[in-house]
């Protein structure tokens, strides 16, 4: 099941600086859109940051967090109690060289084709999510 945890809300300035959009706020039932790549300072040693899941890894890149949902039932199924973090890339705010890379964010599993090793030169891409999935553990 996804739990709710506001913490998961807290950001720290310097990773907003370093990447991500700056958009962040709760999406759906443990679901969090957050503006940094991970939660700075949580999850605390309630979480175990990597969860054995099976469908998919704990962390990776889709297009929309429905698409996670979709690809593990056990997240709303299970009674363990999980949240997920992802953090919005957008072409747009990319830079004219290198930037966000496709290989460094675990496995997509979205629906777009992608085509160039940075997000930047994908020819109809304009946006992906990376996510992480976090698990309960107290």
């Amino acid at each position: 099941m996804l739990i709710n945890d506001y913490r998961a809300l807290s950001n720290d300035p310097l990773l907003m600086m370093i990447g991500g959009s700056r958009m962040s706020g709760k999406l759906a039932d443990g679901i969090y859109q957050i503006s940094h790549f991970g939660c700075t300072g949580y999850p605390s040693s309630d979480y175990d940051q990597y969860p054995e899941i099976g469908a998919i890894h704990c962390y990776g890149v889709c297009d929309h967090y429905q698409q996670i949902l979709d690809k593990c039932p056990l997240l709303i199924s299970s009674n363990r109690k999980f949240l997920i973090t992802v953090t919005k890339i957008e072409k747009s705010n990319e830079p004219i060289e290198g930037g966000w890379r496709w290989h460094k964010w675990g496995e997509y599993i979205g629906e777009q084709k992608p085509q160039c090793e940075y997000l930047v030169d994908e020819p109809l891409i304009k946006e992906v999510f990376v996510y992480h999935i976090y698990e309960r553990v107290t």
